[in-house]
């Protein structure tokens, strides 16, 4: 019986030191400046240097270290179905998967750049959980997914409402308050009271 109640002790206290933990508001003005700090932490894999959406890029990979040897590519299209494309790089395909490079494909005149950047990391958040799922499967699963993906609109909703619980996860809860896509506000809340992020 002692040992139940001090599991449920322990697994409180835990809860609110990680909602403690969590950055509620992201402000351009506070971390502007920590720019190079972000990058230096995150290994400079963020690229291309300079581009208006790195900083954002960067705070929100700093939620993922498991994703700490991963390159990341900000790139740009005219012709892009989605705003905002978590995409998987074909020479993935000859890499180990510790060494795979993720692009984040954005439409050239996405609103993205005109959101706060507090909204903008709930967005790369949200992307950066699909790169973490692309990094815990094989080539050949990456393969069976995409047919799933474009061909099950069931699948294809869940597979991105699984994304933003896994934002919410990596304390990126508050951000996407603001900013999710597939999960609406109160299922967010909801999902952030019931893991104790909230």
């Amino acid at each position: 019986m002692v040992r139940i109640f001090l599991f449920f002790i322990l697994f409180f206290v835990l809860g609110q030191i990680k909602a403690l933990c969590q950055v509620k508001y992201y402000q351009e003005e506070v971390y502007a400046p920590k720019l190079e700090e972000l990058r230096v932490r995150n290994g400079y894999r963020v690229s291309p240097m300079g581009d208006p959406l790195e900083l954002a890029v960067n705070i929100a990979l700093k939620h993922y270290p498991e994703l700490e040897r991963h390159k990341i590519k900000i790139k740009y299209k005219k012709n892009v179905r989605h705003p905002i494309t978590a995409s998987w790089a074909f020479g993935n395909i000859f890499k180990s998967r510790k060494k795979h490079t993720y692009i984040l494909l954005i439409r050239s005149d996405t609103f993205i750049k005109r959101i706060s950047l507090n909204n903008q990391v709930g967005v790369f958040g949200h992307e950066m959980a699909h790169f973490l799922y692309y990094s815990q499967r094989p080539a050949i699963h990456m393969l069976w997914w995409a047919v799933k993906y474009v061909t099950s609109k069931k699948f294809h909703r869940e597979f991105e409402r699984q994304a933003d619980r896994t934002a919410i996860d990596h304390g990126l809860g508050y951000q996407l308050l603001g900013m999710a896509f597939y999960l609406k506000r109160r299922e967010v809340e909801e999902y952030m009271k019931k893991s104790g992020a909230y």
